[in-house]
């Protein structure tokens, strides 16, 4: 595991604060890439099901098992298929 980067989030009010990063779309850059691989082969284990291509940072999950979003709904893990890339939580990118 790596440790988790700082964030800036906003809080109730709209103030600025640090905090670790939740999601893949909160890590830097450059981390975002190896996070998305990393997340593709746990996601796919979790769910019972082979990636056809690795996870995309602008697509559903469900995308890269080669699933239509009527499938994915209907999976028992629909929720996590049914995630855009950017909000995969780090805890399936070995962070």
């Amino acid at each position: 595991m790596l440790t988790q980067p700082q964030y800036e989030a906003l809080d109730e009010q709209g103030y600025p604060y640090m905090r670790e990063a939740r999601v893949i779309g909160e890590l830097p850059l450059a981390a975002r890439r190896s996070a998305l691989d990393a997340a593709t082969i746990k996601v796919g284990n979790e769910c019972g099901l082979m990636a056809l291509k690795p996870l995309s940072f602008g697509l559903p999950v469900f995308e890269a098992f080669g699933l239509n979003r009527r499938e994915a709904s209907r999976h028992a893990h629909s929720k996590l298929l049914l995630t855009q890339g950017i909000d995969v939580s780090l805890e399936y990118a070995n962070w």
